[in-house]
């Protein structure tokens, strides 16, 4: 994950920040093929939304990341377009033609009738604009998830050979706020996602558990359906999360799992007072914490013996 980039995630779910951010210190391992992931939490417009985007893109980012992904989130201020166009290049000149490729955008979308827009700080991409940014990617297997309304709109300008394409409605008409994302955070959360029980999850897995909570809210709720979640593509390929149960904490380390527990809670404490801060103060005040994370993330993964930890587990 980019310094640049950085959001707050419910309390139940720190420990998936935690991880994520490791990648601003560390990142993934090279080998014969990696995946590369950029999600953006896109603009909210009202607090409980901006939390909503920042909290479903940290998991994204944390799960893909412990999936072995080398991951780069952008939220807030840090989600503008030269910030996308910027973080794409730097995809494309990082992936080989047998790497995986994702994009994964959260929030609102809009549509005017021949353009698909992400709504953003600043000016909105189209979908046309992402496509040209992606342009440049020689990876064979892609994958773009868009998450927002009016996201059915993007799949037109979007397709291509060998990209799967993913989005929260089926055209650009439906603009209501979407539950889709909600729902596919919850999907790579729930060890009942991963159908074939090989301790990971497919982003074909997480469309149908995702596709069926849709539905069923809409049911539940006994409201007309304003979301109708498509996929175009083989989405099977791609590995966005694990199920496997969390290593035991080695002795040798609980004061720093002690201190992760202290900088949580701190961010607990700051989102409680974000509506008395200033957005200069509250983001400032969150990077600090997040950096912090990840710092105390690395040492727990480069302790003396964690490399024989790792080794423990091959067959």
């Amino acid at each position: 994950m980019t310094r640049e980039g950085f959001a707050v995630a419910r309390p139940q779910r720190h420990a998936g920040v935690v991880a994520a951010l490791a990648v601003v210190l560390g990142g993934t391992l090279a080998s014969e093929a990696e995946t590369r992931m950029l999600v953006v939490a896109g603009l909210g417009g009202e607090l409980d939304y901006a939390e909503a985007f920042a909290d479903q893109a940290a998991s994204a980012a944390h799960h893909a990341e412990a999936a072995g992904a080398t991951v780069t989130l952008l939220a807030g201020e840090a989600a503008q377009r030269d910030d996308i166009r910027a973080a794409l290049a730097a995809l494309a000149a990082e992936t080989g033609e047998n790497d995986m490729v994702v994009v994964h955008l959260i929030g609102h979308g809009t549509y005017d009738e021949e353009h698909y827009r992400f709504n953003i700080p600043g000016p909105d991409p189209t979908a046309e604009d992402l496509a040209l940014w992606l342009k440049p990617v020689v990876a064979r297997r892609q994958l773009a998830v868009i998450a927002t309304s009016s996201s059915g709109a993007a799949r037109g300008p979007l397709a291509r050979e060998g990209r799967t394409i993913i989005t929260a409605t089926r055209s650009g008409r439906e603009r209501n706020a979407v539950v889709f994302a909600g729902f596919w955070a919850d999907a790579l959360a729930d060890p009942n996602t991963d159908v074939d029980k090989d301790q990971q999850i497919s982003a074909d897995e997480a469309f149908r558990f995702t596709e069926q909570a849709v539905a069923g809210f809409y049911e539940d709720t006994e409201q007309i359906a304003t979301e109708h979640p498509r996929m175009e593509g083989d989405a099977g390929r791609f590995i966005i999360a694990r199920t496997a149960p969390p290593e035991p904490v080695d002795p040798e380390v609980v004061h720093l799992v002690d201190r992760v527990d202290e900088i949580t809670a701190a961010i607990d404490a700051l989102r409680a007072d974000r509506r008395v801060l200033t957005d200069d103060d509250y983001f400032a005040r969150l990077q600090e914490l997040l950096m912090e994370l990840a710092t105390l993330e690395r040492q727990i993964k480069t302790r003396p013996g964690a490399e024989d930890d790792a080794d423990d587990d091959l067959p």
